[in-house]
């Protein structure tokens, strides 16, 4: 019994005496890490006023520019919509629109049911949009004089 309590108490000291081995150790640092979100906005040129035409008459057609500007660091994609504020109803649902960028059709069809394919413009990019706005040539004498107030929206998300 005694060699076995011996035998036990050399065992307890080898592994105490193992336990408290010193180990190297080492430890890099690095310091001065900032995560920041990204910005997201858009803006247009003109900032209003892009579509106004004084004398718009059956057949004819006029091209307006509007450039979106994506002010932000991140890509983003939009599409434009149009909405009647004040005037003829009638007139405005006359109101055809044809809109391009660099030669892509983006849509082609009435001002009432505006709404663009999908454009991606990169952080810190441009993109213009050309629209055509126009009567149809059969558009009649009701509609001399009328006048629409319409707001084009340029909704727009973050790529992922």
């Amino acid at each position: 019994m005694r060699k076995t309590l011996f035998v036990v108490a050399a065992l307890i000291a080898a592994l105490t005496v193992g336990a408290a081995g010193a180990y190297f150790t080492a430890q890099a640092q690095v310091p001065e890490n900032v995560i920041r979100a990204g910005t997201f906005a858009i803006s247009t040129e003109p900032t209003s006023a892009a579509l106004s035409i004084d004398a718009l008459a059956p057949g004819m057609s006029v091209t307006k520019p509007v450039v979106v500007l994506n002010d932000g660091v991140l890509p983003a994609q939009f599409v434009v919509t149009a909405a009647k504020k004040a005037g003829i109803t009638e007139f405005y649902d006359a109101l055809l629109v044809r809109v391009t960028s660099e030669g892509t059709l983006l849509y082609d069809g009435s001002m009432l049911a505006l709404r663009t394919t999908p454009l991606t413009v990169a952080s810190g990019a441009r993109k213009q949009l050309d629209f055509a706005v126009s009567l149809p040539a059969t558009a009649g004498n009701e509609l001399a004089g009328d006048y629409a107030k319409l707001t084009l929206y340029v909704d727009a998300e973050q790529v992922r």
